[in-house]
């Protein structure tokens, strides 16, 4: 690859991790651009201060004010048990960014999300067990000298089974206690 494209592939890596463009900084929409990041649940000091880096470059300061402003009306759109429930079955950690009045259904709806993802988890990795000890039973079958080695995975095999049934009971559980979750909003 010559230097020019090598170049250029780099800085369009570097303004993709940018908190924000080098035309938001110029345009200064400071509260639209705090709404989007109260909206997305984002660490309010930790992203201003991105931003304060992002536009240095360009020699413009961030409005702070405007900026507060536009991320708690953010804040409000994200803090609510239906955001929360699906941050929480996207798996994604709670960042602590709502408001105590607005928290305990938050988290409400994110326990509950994270709960399904977390037993989803567990069901794929069960049946990877699963498929991977088939896939080695299928491989060693019919040879005398492995029989035990393929008795002890049938065994495993069963005991794994009866594992994803009750994962599975568990998931089913706890989709039921979302519907009635999101029925309730």
């Amino acid at each position: 690859m010559r230097p020019l494209p090598l170049a250029l592939a780099a800085l369009t890596l570097l303004s993709a991790c940018a908190s924000v463009s080098r035309e938001e900084c110029l345009a200064g929409d400071w509260v639209s651009i705090g709404q989007r990041d109260g909206a997305a649940g984002r660490v309010g000091s930790a992203q201003f201060e991105r931003h304060v880096t992002a536009c240095a470059k360009v020699d413009v300061t961030p409005d702070r004010t405007a900026w507060a402003q536009g991320y708690e009306v953010g804040l409000r759109q994200y803090c609510t048990p239906l955001s929360g429930l699906r941050e929480g079955e996207a798996g994604h950690s709670y960042r602590n960014v709502c408001p105590a009045a607005t928290e305990a259904g938050f988290l409400r709806g994110h326990d509950l999300g994270l709960a399904a993802y977390r037993q989803r988890q567990r069901i794929s990795e069960i049946e990877r067990e699963i498929s991977e000890l088939t896939r080695r039973n299928a491989a060693i079958a019919g040879k005398e000298e492995q029989l035990a080695e393929w008795q002890a995975n049938q065994s495993q095999i069963l005991s794994l089974r009866l594992d994803l049934g009750f994962a599975r009971a568990e998931l089913s559980r706890i989709e039921r206690e979302i519907r009635a979750f999101r029925a309730a909003q």
